[in-house]
C-alpha cells in the first residue's frame, strides 16, 4: 500500500462528510419558529402594561378579557384573539394571517381588525412584526416581539416611535389557557 493511500482515504471521508453536511443544511428551515408558541393565551391583565401610550400605571378597570390561540402553518402563523368585556353583547374576533418571509404583506391588526401591511419573520426563537399605524394627524412605526419567556410565558413587547421620535414601549403578558370560551 501506497503512503498516499490514507490520505486520500481521509480526503474522500471529509468530502463525504461535508457533502453531507450541506444537504443537512440544505433541507433544514430556514425559520426559527419556535413550537412553544402553539396554543391558546390568556393575557395576563396584572402584569400587562395599559394599552395607551405612555400611561402604564393606569388602571385597567374595563379591560377586555383577551385570548390568543397561535397556530404555526408551515413557517408562518395564524392568530385568533377573542376579546370580550362585560358591556359587548358578544366576543371579537380578530384573524390573522403573519407571512414570515420578511416581505410586505397585507394582514388584520389585532387591535382594530383594519387590514394593514406589515413585515413578519423569524429570528432567533422569536417572532418579530413591523408595520405603520397612520390616524388623522399621526403616524407611527411599530414593531411587535413575540417571544416564549424562561418562565414560560408568551410576551409581546411593542415598540412605537410617533412623529416626535419619543418611544413607547409597552409589554403583554399571556400564560397558557386550556380553551378560548
Amino acid at each position: 500500500m501506497s503512503p498516499i493511500a490514507p490520505s486520500r482515504r481521509s480526503l474522500s471521508a471529509t468530502l463525504l462528510g461535508a457533502a453531507l453536511a450541506v444537504a443537512w443544511f440544505a433541507g433544514a428551515p430556514a425559520a426559527a419558529q419556535d413550537e412553544r408558541f402553539v396554543g391558546i393565551w390568556q393575557k395576563d391583565i396584572s402584569r400587562s402594561d395599559a394599552p395607551w401610550p405612555g400611561r402604564p400605571d393606569r388602571p385597567q378597570p374595563n379591560a377586555a378579557d383577551i385570548e390568543i390561540e397561535f397556530r404555526l402553518v408551515g413557517d408562518d402563523v395564524e392568530l385568533t384573539q377573542t376579546s370580550r368585556r362585560r358591556d359587548w353583547p358578544t366576543p371579537q374576533h380578530v384573524n390573522v394571517t403573519y407571512v414570515t418571509d420578511n416581505k410586505r404583506h397585507a394582514a388584520r391588526d389585532l387591535g382594530s381588525g383594519r387590514m394593514q401591511e406589515v413585515r413578519a419573520r423569524w429570528r432567533k426563537k422569536k417572532l418579530t412584526v413591523s408595520f405603520t399605524v397612520s390616524l388623522p394627524g399621526f403616524e407611527a412605526d411599530v414593531q411587535q416581539i413575540w417571544e416564549i419567556t424562561k418562565q414560560g410565558d408568551l410576551l409581546q413587547t411593542i415598540a412605537g416611535r410617533g412623529a416626535e421620535g419619543r418611544p413607547d414601549i409597552r409589554k403583554n403578558y399571556f400564560v397558557r389557557a386550556s380553551a378560548v370560551q
